[in-house]
């Protein structure tokens, strides 16, 4: 059997924690447990259930992510004047709705199961990311009550001309080469930790005075994946954290920003990226 039926009913309880916190919050939870995770592995502590329970089950995106953004989209088609279905980043507690609550969970358990279904067929792409974009268009392409997709992403790109790329490239190659040389030399068993600093980073979006934090973990999960496929090298890891982010970058403009529902655009990045990594490596 591919699943565990305990898990499938913990899921359950996870998804609705996800709909009681928001996506954002969830994800922030666990870059810290990550950090953690990886703190205690550096002291020779094995952090078992950490490791295990709550980084790789109770906090997986794939879970307690999916949870939010499915009962978000839900509660924006029930409260269209209370909530947007693409604002992740909300508690769905103030609506005080138990379906809405049980949406979440059953999002949860659905995440829990696609996610082991695609790790049990070995798909050669991170199975989190992929469960998370396949939820993410099944939302969209059923609860919608607004755009699908972005037709002005193109007008802005041509606005924007090629000044944007460069500063795009630029920020890409700077996060890629220092996180691929610092996880190089942490070595392998810690490839996984940049992805969990780029997550705990995104706290600083609620730091107030307008400031925004960019997103990065579709380029340290790549990094990390793409060090460990290719032997440690560091040109290469580099080279696919830029093709990562750039479809991170083109996905989210067309088919996220503005649109009705979330469907997460870092997931896409690094589901391409870890794609290409497996097929080539």
């Amino acid at each position: 059997m591919f699943f565990d039926p305990f898990l499938v009913a913990f899921s359950f309880g996870v998804g609705i924690l996800g709909a009681m916190l928001g996506g954002v919050q969830t994800f922030i939870c666990t870059g810290f447990a990550g950090i953690v995770v990886y703190t205690l592995k550096a002291a020779g502590v094995e952090p078992t259930f950490l490791g295990g329970t709550v980084l790789n089950t109770l906090l997986l995106p794939a879970i307690i992510f999916n949870g939010s953004a499915v009962a978000t989209a839900v509660a924006a088609r029930k409260y269209p004047d209370k909530i947007e279905g693409w604002n992740i980043t909300r508690s769905l507690i103030f609506l005080h709705d138990t379906i809405i609550m049980l949406v979440g969970g059953l999002a949860g358990s659905g995440g829990y199961l696609l996610f082991s279904l695609l790790s049990y067929i070995g798909l050669p792409a991170d199975a989190g990311a992929v469960s998370m974009i396949i939820f993410g268009v099944i939302v969209r392409l059923t609860l919608s009550n607004g755009r699908k997709w972005n037709p002005d992403a193109t007008l802005y790109y041509r606005e924007q001309g090629w000044r944007y790329w460069v500063f795009q490239t630029v920020n890409c190659l700077a996060i890629a080469s220092v996180f691929a040389f610092i996880l190089h030399e942490a070595g392998p068993e810690f490839y996984g930790v940049g992805f969990s600093i780029s997550a705990a980073l995104l706290l600083f979006d609620y730091a107030g005075d307008g400031q925004k934090m960019p997103t990065t973990h579709q380029i340290t999960n790549v990094v990390g994946v793409a060090l460990g496929l290719t032997g440690g090298s560091i040109p290469l890891a580099i080279v696919f954290a830029l093709i990562a982010n750039h479809t991170y970058l083109v996905f989210a403009k067309y088919f996220n920003d503005n649109c009705s529902t979330h469907i997460d655009p870092p997931a896409v990045g690094i589901a391409v990226g870890t794609l290409l990594l497996n097929l080539i490596f």
